[in-house]
């Protein structure tokens, strides 16, 4: 994911020109959420992620949403969980 067309424009990570705002959102279901964004931002889902853990990436104009599901403790951050918000 290096670029994306919109309306004629190009939004490309890194950027050309101008600035590009890069968001990471930890989530529960990546697909949901990138169907949520891209239903009521107008958003263009560029990737769905995959099997092996890779994020999804939604582009709405010059921002970039990257998301995914939480991960477990880190050996750095050993007391630390990264966990989405769950639909009850």
């Amino acid at each position: 994911m290096t670029q994306a067309i919109v309306a004629d424009q190009i939004y490309a990570m890194p950027p050309q020109k101008g600035f590009t705002v890069a968001h990471f959102l930890t989530v529960a279901d990546i697909g949901r959420s990138a169907r949520f964004y891209e239903k009521v931002f107008g958003g263009r889902i560029l990737s769905l992620g995959d099997s092996s853990g890779a994020p999804g990436y939604i582009q709405i104009a010059n921002t970039w949403l990257i998301v995914n599901v939480g991960g477990g403790p880190t050996p750095d951050k050993p007391s630390r969980q990264a966990v989405g918000l769950v639909r009850s």
